[in-house]
């Protein structure tokens, strides 16, 4: 059920916008099948309940009820496995950003772009079929880059939808001032700084400014943006 309502919201922006790296990183199409999509709704549950550390293949071959071997016929290790979840988020959010920021002023472009790359806070008890993602990206997207493989993996094209986002924003930025300095260093602190205090916000709250009645995260980003740029 879970991967079926993933699809509902994912898949039908990617057959607008392909994101061909997702059949570079696995060695079939997890798609195309339905051992491959039991595959991808198992891992995305058991790395959301285990961790990314505690979680093995023989495990998540446990969960689905079948070998070891056969899930080594989609991805060659979990790494790649963990690539293949992040970068099917950040394809999804890539393509609302396309389809969300088309017309308007560049400060409402801006501000849209903004608000979609901030993560809901995920202290919501709304029902959100993309939270057991979202919680993955969250606590283990940092683990695709602080990685010796980094750059092999960045000249493969697998950080590819990463810095198509940075960069795309970054031209918001720039249409909206053009005198910023550093628009892709401003966005991507924006991403991987509300990506660290959701963790906080969870995790170690008394480091963060968070509450359960405030989006505090969305609220001091936009803020922070918005102030730097205009006095640029």
């Amino acid at each position: 059920m879970l991967l079926f309502l993933l699809k509902i919201t994912f898949m039908d922006l990617v057959d607008r916008f392909q994101i061909p790296i997702l059949q570079e990183i696995a060695l079939r199409n997890p798609q195309s099948t339905a051992l491959g999509q039991k595959i991808i709704e198992g891992s995305i549950l058991l790395i959301d309940h285990l961790g990314f550390e505690q979680f093995t293949f023989k495990k998540l071959a446990q969960k689905i009820s079948t070998t070891e071997a056969s899930i080594y016929r989609y991805f060659a290790s979990k790494q790649k496995l963990l690539l293949y979840l992040v970068n099917w988020y950040w394809g999804r959010l890539e393509c609302r950003l396309h389809l969300q920021t088309q017309g308007g002023t560049p400060k409402e472009r801006l501000q849209k772009a903004l608000e979609l790359i901030l993560i809901p806070p995920l202290s919501s008890e709304a029902l959100n079929i993309e939270k057991p993602l979202q919680r993955i990206v969250i606590h283990e997207a940092s683990k695709v880059f602080l990685t010796k493989a980094v750059d092999q993996d960045h000249q493969t094209g697998y950080h590819l939808i990463y810095t198509e986002i940075v960069q795309y924003i970054a031209d918001l930025v720039l249409a909206y001032q053009p005198r910023c300095d550093y628009p892709q260093m401003l966005v991507s602190t924006l991403l991987e700084g509300s990506q660290l205090q959701r963790f906080f916000e969870q995790h170690l709250p008394e480091v963060t400014n968070t509450s359960l009645n405030e989006d505090a995260v969305n609220e001091f980003y936009i803020k922070l943006i918005f102030s730097y740029l205009d006095n640029e």
